[in-house]
């Protein structure tokens, strides 16, 4: 059966070897293209699927070493050596990077969450309790409620992507605008003592090959409860956790915005797709024990920054740049592993390709300059 272009969204990629940008079927569109999308959300996420994969993610030993050696980056002095350090934590969930961290710091470190959620923030208060000295706040990251120069540290991790995605009133921005990651790594740089930094983890995408086609292939139409759904009207109106992974593949291109017009199936049901969309849905097949969470989800429209835009927004912020690299995780460690048998995922020349070919994150470590 041959299935004609579909409508998605996503973002994220990386570096492979050859172009294979003439693909006829594919229109290769900017992603500034779709800027003034009005999408809002209106739901929490589901906590009891939210929080164990954040907190999960925070116990890889991988990202754990990034964020204790980025803040062994602080530039301090004498004088503060003596007071205590001050790092706060923004979109922090239920606390878990905080408490991961804390026992490579000193007693002494106080900690300051930041979040959205209420709900989140009093589960993390609970799990705080006797192992860490913690303040929480329900707070935009926007409008970040600390004092100029107060920061020994800010840590943000998986959390860029969501500010693209939400509109940003202080600075007049609407959702889905880069600009609104400058606007708080601005806002951050503010609140750093000098010497301080700014540590940012966050989900990756390409440089010049985003739009370097690969495919999905022999996507399972066996392991769902549902069996494959042949009228696409139906298809929409689905419960998501119950499809089949050829289904979840073109619910994916229905729903998610961005990557609309840049996904086809050819006569061999091989879904063609740019390398920037391969991850983002392998990340979104994570948020299915809800259909509320995968709504959630889906909205984020992801707005990841490639490492020379990263770099362009570090200098307009006012820091110098320690690290900005786009990293990959082995296969056995990584939390958006396929599962056996669900698809594979090739070049157009028909070489397999490895999750290890695409980059999960982009860790970045910025410092505050002393005056």
């Amino acid at each position: 059966m041959r299935v004609s272009p579909a409508i998605l969204s996503a973002q994220n990629t990386h570096i492979y070897r050859k172009n294979f940008s003439n693909i006829p079927v594919l229109q290769t569109q900017s992603l500034q293209t779709f800027k003034g999308n009005e999408a809002t959300r209106t739901e929490e996420p589901n906590l009891n699927t939210y929080i164990p994969l954040m907190s999960n993610k925070m116990k890889l030993n991988e990202n754990l070493k990034f964020f204790v050696n980025g803040l062994n980056k602080i530039d301090t002095d004498e004088k503060r050596k003596k007071e205590p350090l001050q790092i706060a934590d923004i979109g922090c969930c239920d606390g878990a990077l905080s408490r991961s961290i804390s026992p490579y710091l000193p007693n002494s470190t106080k900690y300051f969450g930041l979040d959205l959620s209420p709900d989140m923030l009093e589960i993390a208060k609970q799990k705080d309790k006797g192992k860490i000295d913690s303040t929480y706040v329900v707070g935009n990251a926007f409008n970040l409620p600390y004092k100029e120069n107060k920061m020994d540290a800010i840590i943000a991790s998986s959390i860029m992507h969501e500010l693209y995605s939400y509109e940003s009133k202080e600075y007049n921005e609407k959702p889905y605008s880069k600009e609104s990651i400058l606007h708080f790594m601005q806002g951050a740089n503010e609140c750093l003592k000098p010497g301080g930094v700014l540590i940012i983890k966050d989900p990756a995408t390409a440089g010049s090959d985003a739009w370097e086609m690969v495919k999905i292939c022999d996507a399972n139409k066996n392991d769902g409860a549902t069996p494959p759904i042949e009228d696409d009207e139906e298809l929409k109106d689905a419960d998501i956790t119950k499809l089949c992974t050829y289904d979840k593949l073109k619910r994916f291109a229905m729903d998610f915005y961005p990557a609309h017009g840049n996904i086809a199936w050819d006569e061999d049901d091989n879904c063609i797709m740019p390398r920037w969309l391969v991850t983002e849905f392998v990340r979104h097949r994570k948020w299915l024990a809800t259909p509320e969470n995968w709504a959630y989800e889906i909205k984020e429209n992801y707005g990841t920054l490639r490492p020379d835009e990263m770099a362009d927004f570090a200098k307009k912020a006012g820091f110098n740049a320690i690290k900005i690299e786009n990293i990959s995780i082995p296969n056995e460690n990584n939390i958006y592993a396929i599962r056996l048998g669900e698809f594979k995922i090739k070049d157009m020349e028909d070489n397999e390709l490895s999750l290890e070919d695409f980059p999960m994150f982009l860790e970045v470590v910025l410092r505050k300059p002393r005056q």
